[in-house]
């Protein structure tokens, strides 16, 4: 019985190490007009995080710093980002609506 639970829980591992390698690697780009924004805060115990969200004729996509993308300027592109103009954007990762999961912005032009 142990050396199933370990099996399970190494399997799960697995998966979402693997899961987060195949969103990461799914890199689309997007045509789209932005309809609205918004900065979403969140807290949990003394943690505290804090994103930005773009609402478009293509659906919401995330807007955060990547730290393996070297991407360190969301803030500045979502300042940039005015509504009802369209913008090309290059997004990674998935939609995942139970999981409230979006593909982030990697880049903007």
């Amino acid at each position: 019985m142990k050396k199933g639970f370990i099996f399970l829980v190494a399997l799960m591992i697995v998966g979402a190490i693997a899961f987060q390698i195949s969103a990461y690697n799914n890199v689309e780009t997007v045509t789209a007009k932005v309809e609205g924004k918004e900065r979403v805060t969140e807290k949990s115990g003394d943690s505290f995080e804090s994103f930005y969200l773009v609402y478009t004729d293509k659906g919401t996509f995330k807007l955060e710093d990547d730290l393996f993308r070297g991407n360190f300027r969301s803030s500045d592109t979502y300042g940039k980002l005015r509504q009802d103009s369209t913008y090309t954007f290059k997004t990674a990762g998935y939609r995942i609506g139970f999981m409230s999961s979006y593909p982030n912005i990697i880049e903007v032009k």
